[in-house]
């Protein structure tokens, strides 16, 4: 049985849920009308530019200045109409076009409100590395039965894997011409704020990331002291001090700052040893042949970074040089689920198996990585369930909460496949990342 010490009275618990069930379907219904307004748009959009195309043809405009003009034209019409800037009409209509022309499947699905426009900006946007026509359908074919299934949010790092496995350039050759566009650059924002954005290879920008939140982590934990973590007043540790109500995002901000501008996260109390031990981490899958030295070519055995997609090989060799332990990664050839994970010196077997197999917090459409997640117990321990792989996963914090206290029902199917039963009585599936990500063939990606 579940603790639903949180939920109300179980009447009025289920006659809220009873008028949620009334509204859902139109909800979802709303949705899938977006999405068929959406298609239809792009189909005028596409109609548009194939008028503009067929006017440049017709007035023989060779060079590049005399064609563009229709285009802005049209564009600036349709801007006016709509009252929106005419050089995204212009994007909007190029990229209608590509959409309709270029990937007919995925319009179709569109159009049927089976996915969303946020799903078709994912997987035009990774295809754009694919430049042969047979090359791009066969990864619209591989993808898109995962967009159906999958939020928008989760299908971007398979859609990169996917994408490179049907591009006519290699990662790393692609990696050398976007290390040339990393930068730093500040936007003012207003009331006396601006953006700090940096373009970085991936993995660097992942470590930072996570070594901003390890730290600020420890600075949150710093509050709380005994076995039983019961929390300290900012006045008992500080008598003086302002008490600290910064959030997770707050603190990573200042300590970003404190890092850039003096060197030590100067503006958060923890222990001091313990800030300098903080390093950030990245999990990476790397084809054993890169690591001895062999030239890895094959997209399919392209090194990957969890959570965002391939890397360059020269960045994996370079990560793997200084990593403090292995995991060997055992994986079905036709499935590509994982069968099992070991290292050098085992410790803490089942706890890699599940970060490899998981990368995430497991509630659908949830990308919270595996590493800030609590491993659950999908039948409690208490009421016999085993600790055992096939009856746990990971959970965020809001979700593991939610699991626990509130009638969202979960339950383990073979291979690591969750599935979720809401209030209301709706199934949810959720697949393994690991599924998809390690599959070997196209043709036999188990979506």
């Amino acid at each position: 049985m579940q603790d639903t010490t949180y939920l109300p009275p179980d009447e009025a618990a289920a006659r809220a849920i009873g008028r949620l069930g009334e509204i859902l379907p139109d909800l979802i219904g709303v949705r899938e009308q977006m999405a068929r307004l959406q298609a239809h748009e792009a189909r005028l959009l596409a109609a548009t530019g194939g008028i503009v195309e067929d006017w440049v043809a017709d007035a023989g405009l060779q060079r590049r200045s005399e064609a563009e003009m229709p285009h802005r034209i049209a564009a600036s019409e349709i801007a006016a109409a709509w009252r929106v800037s005419d050089r995204t009409v212009q994007r909007q209509i190029g990229d209608a076009t590509t959409l309709v022309n270029d990937y007919p499947a995925t319009f179709a699905s569109l159009e049927a409100g089976r996915i969303s426009a946020a799903h078709v900006r994912v997987i035009i946007g990774n295809g754009t590395i694919i430049s042969r026509a047979e090359l791009r359908s066969e990864y619209e074919a591989a993808i898109l039965p995962y967009a159906e299934s999958e939020a928008a949010s989760r299908l971007g790092p398979i859609a990169r894997l996917r994408a490179q496995w049907y591009s006519d350039t290699t990662v790393d050759e692609r990696h050398q011409q976007a290390r040339l566009r990393r930068a730093v650059s500040v936007t003012d924002l207003d009331d006396g704020m601006a953006e700090l954005i940096a373009v970085l290879p991936a993995p660097l920008a992942h470590g930072a990331f996570d070594r901003l939140s390890q730290i600020a982590r420890l600075a949150q934990n710093a509050r709380t002291t005994g076995d039983d973590n019961t929390l300290l007043s900012h006045e008992d540790l500080h008598p003086d001090a302002v008490p600290d109500t910064r959030d997770l995002n707050e603190l990573r901000a200042d300590i970003l700052s404190d890092l850039l501008l003096t060197g030590a996260p100067s503006s958060v109390d923890a222990p001091d040893g313990g800030l300098h031990a903080i390093r950030g981490t990245v999990q990476v899958t790397v084809p054993v042949l890169t690591l001895i030295g062999g030239n890895v070519t094959d997209p399919f055995d392209a090194t990957t970074l969890a959570g965002h997609g391939p890397i360059d090989s020269a960045t994996a060799v370079a990560l793997a040089a200084g990593a403090p332990g292995w995991d060997r990664i055992l994986t079905h050839p036709i499935t590509g689920s994982v069968l099992g994970v070991d290292r050098y010196r085992p410790s803490e077997e089942m706890r890699r198996y599940l970060r490899v197999r998981d990368e995430h917090c497991r509630f659908p459409a949830c990308r919270i990585p595996a590493r800030l997640c609590d491993i659950d117990h999908n039948i409690a321990h208490a009421h016999g369930g085993p600790t055992h792989v096939c009856n746990l996963a990971h959970f965020c914090e809001r979700h593991h909460t939610g699991k626990h206290h509130s009638t969202w029902k979960v339950r383990q199917l073979p291979g690591g496949v969750l599935e979720w039963t809401s209030p209301t009585g709706r199934v949810y599936i959720d697949r393994p990342v690991s599924q998809i990500a390690f599959a070997t063939e196209p043709e036999d990606a188990p979506f």
